[in-house]
């Protein structure tokens, strides 16, 4: 299976000032990790912290905020981790079902997707 990437626009919580990223998609990651430097630019704050387990097994903290972006014609708001330096971009899969989209590993793109109530 191929890489499958992303353009969104990163924006203050009030949704005035944007910034675009192209990202890595990346489905065993909880939520989309931004760069540090950039979040902070746009006035995006920590509101948590939380333990997050990486990919060779060991926890580490990460501190969590809220802010709104665009992704595939759609503007919300979604939890986004504070990227250290040297650490990737990566958009998480609450942002992709926030924005009811999923991986076509075949094609190697994001597709639409149905809610589901139940």
């Amino acid at each position: 299976m191929g890489t499958v990437t992303a353009t969104i626009e990163v924006g203050d919580p009030q949704g005035r000032n944007f910034r675009e990223i192209e990202l890595e998609v990346d489905t065993g990651s909880t939520f989309t990790a931004l760069p540090r430097e950039m979040l902070d630019a746009i006035g995006v704050s920590v509101n948590r912290a939380m333990p997050a387990r990486l990919a060779d097994g060991t926890t580490q903290s990460v501190e969590l905020g809220e802010t709104i972006i665009k992704l595939a014609g759609q503007q919300f708001t979604t939890t986004v981790i504070f990227a250290e330096e040297g650490e990737p971009s990566l958009l998480g899969v609450v942002t992709l079902e926030q924005a009811l989209l999923a991986v076509d590993p075949v094609n190697n793109e994001l597709v639409p997707v149905v809610a589901k109530r139940y």
